[in-house]
């Protein structure tokens, strides 16, 4: 019961902090700081660039647009709550 507890009080702190940067007219965070290379995927149905980065799948808004292969390295950014991809 020890590890639940410790997993129930750090999910309390960290819902806590995001109660707290909400309140402050903070965003939330994306998953990485700056720019990363991500690996491109597709377009999906809505037009939206599919970008892989640390074996996760994220819905992007591209700037610009060029036929990609899979698995061209892309840039990933975040910026005001959205993942952008640029090639």
């Amino acid at each position: 019961m020890a590890l639940i507890d410790e997993l129930k009080e750090i999910s309390l702190a960290e819902r806590i902090a995001d109660v707290e940067r909400r309140d402050k007219g903070y965003l939330i965070e994306g998953d990485f700081d700056g720019s990363v290379t991500g690996y491109w995927v597709r377009l999906d149905e809505s037009g939206a660039g599919i970008v892989t980065f640390n074996n996760k799948q994220y819905v992007t808004k591209t700037i610009g647009f060029v036929s990609l292969p899979r698995g061209t390295g892309v840039e990933l950014s975040f910026a005001d709550g959205t993942y952008f991809s640029k090639y």
